[in-house]
């Protein structure tokens, strides 16, 4: 908790003189006792999940706001046949599963604590453990009846860490027969990654019905709100008591990303930004727009910089704009203090293939994919005239070239067999703050 508060004290300073703060993804849980720690964790659930499927090493992924309490869930998972390992820093987004790191520690499997996005594994099997946020049972009831009938087909869709009400939530409402939740996959493995669709319940797309959020306003929530855009969303914030209509708020949302369509249409170097390495079928994405800038006549460059802020894309100055391939609330970048438009692969084939503007939005890009939708216009190959001058235009398209090479400084230059190779030395050995080769009296500030 110390470590915690001293986080938020930097990111209150950090905010204050104008530097990147560090991303604190939640708030504090209520947490005082070991019992707390046991229940709010479920670590008799994980234990027995690492006993039953014999997971000798287990990544422990955390995100930042429950990192402080890492120490005690290692402690309580090490075991005679179990050793965790603790992933502080996720690659990408901390609601994705951090495979690629888990990967380097050899591990067997994931347990992935706090908030997710629920995307689909690559490979390594996995546990979600999203917390256990206090809600208040009887005041969310009463908020849902208030703004419902019996009559209504209501889609409620929970916040993951308030997923473990949904049982007594659904025995409260048993007079509403056309009320489902939105089921989360609690367990993920190679034999059943191969679904890519998680149940909704007995609701189909073409029925008319209302979705009911519950949880803090977020990205999750931001994804919901334009996933269903023909329909009324309505939201309870647990922590506040709050409900209200949420569907108000999409055309001021869609007017900004159709914004950054239209200044898609005008870029001629457009960057793929990975934002996930741990999603199915997130290299046929890549693959997929890759087809669809090259049928727009534009050129790509693939890009990845991990979790992306404005000084790191700022490096890419002759990039116009970047779509990123990530989890379906990463792709939905707030993109008002970047240089550059982000955009989702759906925004990108509206803008390249004149895909057609859907009421409700497409923010999981693995549905591109399916082959209900279009397919990418392929380019007519037979005259040799339209070759000639689609070759032309390519070559006068090189426009990332031109610009790297009327820069003054082009990069470090390789000098092969001009220079004397360079002698081994030991280097520094310490902390940014204090390497143990400087003396003692270093008027720097020690942290």
């Amino acid at each position: 908790k110390q470590w915690y508060q001293r986080r938020v004290r930097a990111n209150n300073l950090s905010s204050m003189s104008g530097e990147a703060a560090p991303c604190l993804e939640g708030p504090l849980p209520t947490i005082s006792t070991i019992e707390d720690v046991w229940s709010y964790f479920e670590l008799e659930t994980c234990r027995e999940w690492c006993q039953n499927h014999g997971y000798k090493n287990v990544a422990l992924q955390f995100p930042d706001h429950l990192l402080a309490y890492a120490p005690q869930v290692y402690n309580a998972l090490l075991t005679d046949t179990t050793q965790p390992h603790i992933l502080a820093d996720t690659s990408y987004g901390a609601c994705c599963v951090d495979e690629v790191a888990a990967q380097r520690l050899s591990t067997q499997a994931i347990i992935h604590f706090g908030h997710s996005c629920n995307s689909r594994v690559l490979s390594l099997p996995t546990l979600f453990i999203f917390g256990r946020e206090p809600v208040d049972l009887d005041e969310l009831v009463k908020c849902f009846r208030q703004t419902f009938t019996e009559r209504d087909s209501v889609l409620v869709v929970l916040d993951s860490v308030y997923y473990h009400v949904r049982q007594r939530f659904k025995q409260a409402l048993t007079c509403y027969v056309n009320v489902c939740v939105r089921e989360y996959s609690i367990q993920q493995n190679t034999s059943n990654s191969s679904d890519d669709s998680i149940g909704t319940g007995m609701l189909t797309t073409d029925q008319e019905y209302s979705v009911f959020y519950v949880g803090a306003e977020s990205l999750a929530l931001t994804n919901c709100i334009l996933t269903n855009g023909s329909r009324k969303v309505y939201s309870y914030n647990p922590a506040t008591s709050e409900c209200r209509l949420e569907s108000k708020s999409v055309n001021k949302m869609l007017i900004k990303r159709f914004s950054n369509i239209e200044k898609i249409k005008s870029c001629s170097i457009i960057g793929i930004l990975v934002g996930t390495l741990g999603i199915k079928n997130f290299r046929k994405v890549i693959t997929r727009m890759k087809e669809v800038i090259k049928s727009a006549d534009k050129k790509f460059y693939i890009v990845s910089v991990g979790k992306p802020n404005p000084p790191k894309l700022a490096n890419f100055a002759e990039i116009g704009a970047f779509v990123m391939v990530g989890c379906p609330e990463n792709s939905l970048l707030d993109c008002s203090e970047f240089y550059q438009p982000i955009v989702t692969p759906y925004e990108l084939e509206m803008a390249c293939v004149d895909r057609p503007w859907e009421i409700d939005y497409i923010t999981d890009c693995s549905t591109l994919l399916d082959s209900n939708y279009i397919d990418i216009p392929s380019r007519d190959i037979q005259d040799p005239d339209t070759n000639d001058k689609a070759i032309q235009k390519f070559r006068s398209l090189d426009i990332a070239v031109n610009y790297l090479n009327d820069r003054t400084w082009s990069g470090l230059q390789q000098r092969l067999g001009e220079d004397e190779p360079a002698v081994l030395k030991q280097g520094q050995k310490g902390i940014a703050g204090f390497y143990e080769d400087e003396p003692e009296g270093d008027s720097r500030v020690r942290s």
